[in-house]
């Protein structure tokens, strides 16, 4: 069994959400407590804020930290930080599985071809999503101007400390429908955070919950299911 290293701390709140969920669904599969063994090396958020997420040499040394540390691959506990992906993923001693990957592999289980992309204002306003995306034969639209903004309050002010408001739910659920008469066929919720906020049962768009993807493919990987 595979040790997962966990960039965490972009936020703490959706961090603790992979541990859970790893550790929570070995256990139902398996009926014991025999999960894999994880390390968290938890980053500065506001340092991450504060220089848009492009600190690639400190990414680096993490993913440096967690190999020293015994784990045998990465994942990054936010969408985010996967601009510096392709910077930092060619070398580093262990790999560093892309949520962006693994939500493509998703979509086109699904047979999706354009999806909409809801996150912080960085990840919809940067093309690495769309492009992460478009390697997969995936086309990607993003909301209006004004309509990121709102997100990005709704991620920041809220859902990293975990405050979940209704209010803020049917915001969000206009905005998907937005963007679903303007094509998309399902909605990425590319911040680890907004599956706290945006259920299945919100929206009849198809909605990939980057978060259960991510860590549901990490698991896999651990236990040699998947390769990374």
């Amino acid at each position: 069994m595979k040790r997962i290293g966990i960039l965490g701390g972009l936020g703490p709140e959706s961090t603790a959400v992979y541990y859970e969920y790893i550790t929570r669904e070995y256990y139902r599969r398996y009926g014991n407590y025999s999960y894999p063994e994880i390390i968290i090396y938890s980053l500065s958020f506001q340092e991450f804020i504060d220089t848009g997420y492009e600190a690639a040499g400190k990414v680096k040394t993490a993913i440096g930290n967690l190999h020293k540390a015994g784990a045998d691959f990465v994942i990054a506990a936010c969408n985010s930080i996967h601009i510096v992906f392709e910077e930092v993923s060619g070398n580093i001693p262990i790999p560093w599985f892309s949520i962006i990957d693994a939500t493509a592999q998703e979509i086109k289980k699904n047979n999706i071809k354009k999806v909409g992309l809801l996150g912080t204002i960085f990840t919809m306003s940067k093309d690495f999503y769309s492009k992460g995306l478009a390697r997969h034969h995936i086309e990607t639209i993003t909301p209006s101007v004004e309509d990121r903004q709102k997100i990005n309050n709704i991620i920041y002010k809220e859902l990293v400390l975990n405050e979940i408001r209704d209010d803020s739910r049917q915001v969000i659920v206009e905005i998907i429908r937005n963007l679903s008469q303007k094509g998309a066929e399902g909605v990425v919720l590319g911040c680890t955070e907004l599956p706290f906020l945006i259920k299945q049962k919100d929206t009849s768009a198809k909605v990939f919950d980057t978060t259960t993807i991510h860590t549901r493919k990490a698991l896999q990987i651990a236990l040699g299911e998947e390769e990374t």
